[in-house]
């Protein structure tokens, strides 16, 4: 990692919060005859995703959409989520309130977004990440732009960021 502000930013992680549609996946829903969606979604963040808890750093989805899919893909990675939460405390409330709860600093937070929904959130973190195809506005306030667009392996690249500043070799 070339910057070292960014280094000594993500050696204090305890928190990944990501959202969902565009970060996770490639922001596309598909939809069959009768309704139903489904979203592509890396395996390799889900790995990722699992040695980054392994090494003590939890991560969190909040995600704007009340879909079922955003769920059942929490529930099998292992991972917390809030969905829906744009009819709640929007996605900024949901992460101060848990960060409140855990004892979080702010400087121990990184969120990582694609879309002008996310830029509370965004501003609120420590560490503020962008997918490489993400809005321009998120973009411009991010503190790090992945290589990798939404859906491609995006939270696998930033779990391998947050590694290589804690100075972990991951276990799996």
């Amino acid at each position: 990692m070339e910057d070292e502000i960014l280094r000594r930013k993500l050696a204090g992680i305890k928190l990944l919060a990501c959202d969902f549609d565009g970060v996770m996946t490639d922001g596309r829903v598909y939809v069959d005859q009768d309704g139903r969606e489904t979203v592509r979604c890396s395996r390799r963040d889900g790995m990722g995703i699992t040695m980054l808890q392994n090494a003590g750093v939890e991560v969190v989805v909040i995600s704007r959409e009340a879909n079922p899919v955003v769920t059942k893909r929490c529930e099998k990675i292992g991972v917390k989520c809030w969905s829906a939460v744009e009819t709640t405390l929007g996605k900024l409330g949901i992460l101060q309130a848990h960060a409140a709860e855990s004892g979080l600093t702010v400087d121990q937070i990184a969120y990582v977004g694609d879309d002008v929904n996310d830029i509370a959130a965004l501003n609120y973190a420590g560490v503020a990440f962008s997918v490489a195809d993400g809005h321009r506005a998120v973009q411009s306030i991010a503190d790090y732009v992945t290589k990798a667009s939404g859906g491609n392996h995006v939270v696998r690249e930033i779990c391998e960021l947050i590694f290589e500043a804690k100075g972990i070799t991951p276990e799996y």
